[in-house]
């Protein structure tokens, strides 16, 4: 990342369905990476309500934990 790109602290992850996203709290929960399921932010479209926000230095993480689920993620956004 070169030096003029901003920084990102937090990324959230969008899901089709709220039983995806409390099914994704609990994976993150068990490999005990820090999370807050929050609503979707207004400049985010999605067909759920809730995400969950992890700080992006988490994200490979993150993306390996659900990238075997069946938990209809929708999208990964760093904010």
């Amino acid at each position: 990342m070169s030096s003029s790109e901003p920084q990102r602290e937090f990324g959230v992850v969008l899901f089709h369905s709220v039983h995806g996203a409390l099914g994704a709290e609990k994976l993150l929960v068990g490999a005990a990476i820090p999370h807050k399921l929050i609503p979707v932010p207004r400049h985010i479209s999605s067909n759920c309500g809730f995400c969950l926000r992890f700080q992006w230095c988490d994200r490979e993480r993150v993306e390996a934990l659900l990238s075997g689920s069946k938990l209809g993620v929708e999208g990964i956004v760093a904010l």
